[in-house]
Parts: structure tokens; sequence; C-alpha cells
């Protein structure tokens, strides 16, 4: 898509944005089938100093259409803002409609909507002014193209606030170079269901707090919530490593982490293989095994292995 960012996905489809003189365009992409569909009608917003853009792209189940939703920011001097506007688009109009009712924001989020069952979600600070403003969930309903505010976990500041989904459920975190706090609101929409995750200190992942430009990003989370996969960014040149948090027995594993794959799950799946189908995936299943142990022996502070038994299932 030359001259395009792609600023979501849903459902294997791609919504790309490219920015000209006039505003923008929209088109969206199905990269399984590598169908570009046609140009949108161009985007345009009321002209302004300081005028920032930011957009969603979700899926409205009782349309049966892709939409993306755009939100722009002008801002007359540094601290009022003196309008905030919000248009839609779904695959196959042949225009942008004007959603109304859309609150007065201070500032925008640093990444697009988050897409969650038929919604496409943000943490905003609401308000024209700081000092009477707040930091709420603007959510926007993609079939009756309204937006309402949800309250945020009580005690919660905008202090490198990012908003995901795991597990499909809304979850708010924040990285505050020292600690790590992650929320979880139980029913959508329901923002008295809130409940906190995981909450720990970098020390606690014998990380050094306050290294320049480190985060700490969640990236998936186990069936029973009991482990996290988390990516530690260290530095400007994007260098990390993963992290494999048990917060059930308080372990961790950095960065190398044991595997979590079942042994009677492997030996079920290999029960309805065939003799040559069993053998080849005894070897993989040993390769695993070889070259994990010398991956940790390698590594300082690891309990290094005496002996190593591997099961062939054949």
């Amino acid at each position: 898509m030359p001259g395009y960012h792609l600023v979501g996905s849903c459902n294997g489809l791609h919504c790309g944005v490219s920015e000209i003189l006039e505003g923008y365009r929209v088109c969206f992409w199905n990269k399984a089938t590598r169908v570009i569909s046609r140009e949108s009608p161009t985007l345009s917003f009321s002209p302004g100093i300081g005028r920032r853009t930011m957009f969603g792209f979700g899926y409205d189940p009782s349309s049966d259409k892709y939409k993306v939703v755009a939100i722009a920011l002008t801002m007359l001097s540094l601290d009022v803002s003196e309008k905030t506007e919000m248009k839609v688009h779904g695959a196959g109009d042949t225009s942008w409609r004007n959603l109304k009712g859309f609150p007065v924001l201070w500032t925008l989020p640093k990444v697009g909507g988050v897409y969650l069952s038929g919604t496409l979600n943000w943490v905003f600070i609401k308000g024209k002014e700081t000092i009477h403003s707040e930091i709420v969930i603007i959510s926007i309903d993609l079939e009756k193209e309204t937006c309402r505010s949800l309250f945020l976990p009580d005690d919660f500041c905008f202090v490198d606030t990012n908003i995901g989904v795991f597990r499909d459920s809304l979850c708010v975190w924040q990285d505050s170079n020292t600690h790590l706090g992650l929320w979880q609101m139980r029913k959508f929409g329901d923002d008295k269901s809130w409940i906190q995750l995981i909450n720990f200190s970098y020390l606690h992942l014998n990380i050094r707090p306050y290294e320049e430009k480190s985060m700490i990003l969640p990236l998936c989370m186990s069936n029973n919530g009991d482990f996290f996969m988390l990516k530690f960014t260290r530095n400007a040149d994007d260098e990390y490593q993963t992290i494999l948090y048990n917060q059930g027995d308080d372990d961790i594993d950095c960065p190398y982490a044991r595997s979590l794959i079942s042994l009677q799950g492997i030996e079920e799946k290999t029960a309805k293989l065939k003799g040559s189908e069993k053998a080849l995936v005894a070897r993989h299943e040993a390769s695993h095994a070889v070259v994990g142990t010398a991956v940790a022996n390698l590594l300082a502070g690891q309990p290094h292995v005496e002996a190593l038994v591997i099961r062939l299932l054949v």
C-alpha cells in the first residue's frame, strides 16, 4: 500500500490512511486475498493551528460493515482547545459523516482506538482546561455511531496510560518507569467492574528503575490469568527482551522461559499419528529440548542442567 500507513486491523482486514494536501484518504486491504478497496472520499476538517488527527478501525456487526473513525483536535493556542471533530466512514460509503455529541478534548492519545465488541475505545483527557479536565475512556458504538464516557479505576492517573484487549476484556495499564499496574473491566461498559490483575515493581522483575526510555508492555495472558508475557524495551534503539511472569507462584523467567506445553497433550496428539509421523514429531520435540537446555546453560544466573532425559513418543 504505497503512500499509506496502517491505522488498524480487524478480523484480518486492514485500514490504511494516506495524508494528502486536502486532508486524508482511507482504503481497506485484505492481505489474504491481496484485494485493496477503492480510496474513500477525501476527509477534511475545519482549519486550525496545530490540528491533530487520530484514527480507529472496527466492525459493526449490525450492518456487517467495517468502519473507520477519525477524531481531530483543533488547537487555537497552547492551552485551550477550540473544537473537537469526529467523523466516520464505512466500507462502500460515498461520504464521511459527522458524529455529534462528542466531548471537547484536552489532548489526543498516542495510539488509535482499540476495538472490542462493536466499539472503539480511547483514553482521553476531557475538558477545555487542565484544571477542569478529567481522564476517561471514550467508547464509540459503531452501530449507533454515538459515544459515551467510562470512568477509569480509582486513583488512576494519566502517566503513560495505555489501553488494550486481553481475553476479550478491556484493559488499561500504566508504566510509571518504576511500577507496572494492569486493570481489567470484567463487564464491558460497567466502570464499577474494574479489577487489578497485576501490580509489581521493576525491582521485582530485576529491572533497574528510571532507565532512560525503558518501557514494559503486556503482550498476552494465559486463560487462567496466572501467566503474563511482557515485553521490556531497554532504550531508544528498541533493544528488548520478553519476560514470562507467573503471578501464581511469584516466579519470573527472564529472558528464557520454560515451556508451558503439556506433555499429556503431546501424548494425546501423538496417539492419533501414524508411525512415520510419530517419528517426525518425536525428533521435533527432542530438538526443542536440546536447544532449550543449551540456551539455559549459556545464560548467566540460570541453573545448569546436569542430565537431559528425552522421551521419544514413538
